[in-house]
């Protein structure tokens, strides 16, 4: 296995030793978030730079892991000179989701797509791309009171989309599985430490029914959208209503509907495997959203399952990356090729 060297870079200076390092990358967040210790009594002036949300970058073995800024610093100081310096931070996205856009004129955008709408309203340099097609959105109109990523995400929703932290700071507008990392997770083969599966109820529901209400007409079609999206899994009478974020189609009121079910069943069914190297078969790090083959047969699973978070962790146990995977439609890719047990089956996707 690769051995991974994690140097942070702040002011043209490079710090290395740390005692614990943690990254996490996941496809539910538009910011990465870090966290690392170091006990080195040599840190201490060199780290001092890092008290004030400074702008660091952070590597492993010459790849970048994450750029943003540090949210908070803690030093610990005791008897004998042991010293302890704790920062942890979020990738530069984070002011995108802490801060509303102050100096966009209207707050409104309009006939843009959701990559023009994110560029018109990024006034912290983030950085916004997509690796889906997207369409115009007739209009977009922010709350006063929304920061940038809450207008994202809310028109995000609507489309079926997902924003994904960029380890360089900006943000990833996309949907999973278009992509694979090399290689296959088998049960009782390296690289796999542990794993489980975990299957929870309690967001799930068994029909979500999504209403809107169209800017322009009087018919009571437009005045009372409705489209129902079932899930049969459930066995029981468990009802949620959503509302589309914005005008729209009884086209874009399904597609609601789908991906609020879709969304759940990631959040409920999902594989947790720890893994004891933070790259795959080509050297390449985990990357939420791409495909991998997932082959766990005490748990009958066998079949292509989507990456949707992974934590990088480095101390003094070892080198290991906790991953979690899910069937692909849940974050908006295609069926799967496989034959896991239908308890891990999403349902139809948003691309089917």
């Amino acid at each position: 296995m690769t051995e991974e060297i994690v140097t942070l870079v702040v002011g043209g200076k490079k710090l290395a030793g740390f005692q614990e390092v943690n990254v996490t990358r996941s496809m539910e967040q538009a910011a990465i978030t870090f966290g690392l210790k170091a006990t080195n009594p040599s840190w201490h002036e060199d780290a001092w730079e890092l008290r004030l949300g400074a702008l660091v970058e952070l590597y492993t073995n010459g790849d970048l892991l994450c750029r943003g800024y540090i949210d908070r610093y803690e030093a610990d100081h005791g008897e004998g000179g042991q010293h302890e310096v704790r920062v942890s931070g979020r990738s530069k996205a984070a002011d995108a989701i802490d801060c509303p856009p102050a100096k966009h004129k209207t707050g409104r955008v309009e006939g843009k797509t959701l990559v023009d709408v994110a560029k018109e309203f990024d006034e912290f340099g983030i950085g916004y791309e997509a690796d889906v097609p997207l369409k115009p959105i007739p209009k977009v109109q922010r709350y006063p009171t929304d920061s940038v990523h809450e207008t994202l995400e809310r028109e995000a929703r609507a489309q079926g989309l997902m924003l994904m932290g960029k380890p360089d700071g900006g943000v990833l507008i996309t949907r999973a599985g278009s992509k694979r990392h090399a290689g296959a997770l088998v049960e009782g083969q390296p690289p796999i430490k542990r794993f489980g599966v975990s299957f929870s109820a309690e967001g799930k529901f068994s029909e979500v029914t999504a209403k809107a209400q169209r800017a322009l007409g009087t018919s009571a079609k437009d005045l009372r959208q409705e489209v129902k999206e079932y899930d049969p899994e459930v066995g029981r009478y468990r009802p949620l209503v959503v509302f589309l974020e914005g005008d729209g189609t009884e086209e874009d009121l399904k597609t609601r509907a789908q991906w609020e079910r879709l969304r759940r069943q990631g959040t409920s069914t999902s594989i947790p495997i720890t893994v004891t190297t933070w790259r795959d078969a080509d050297g390449l790090l985990w990357e939420p959203g791409r495909l991998m083959a997932i082959k766990l047969p005490s748990e009958r699973v066998d079949q292509d399952m989507t990456l949707s978070s992974v934590t990088f962790t480095q101390n003094h146990q070892g080198t290991i990356a906790v991953t979690t995977w899910v069937d692909p439609r849940s974050h908006g890719g295609k069926k799967p090729k496989g034959k896991s047990d239908k308890a891990y089956d999403a349902g139809k996707g948003l691309l089917e």
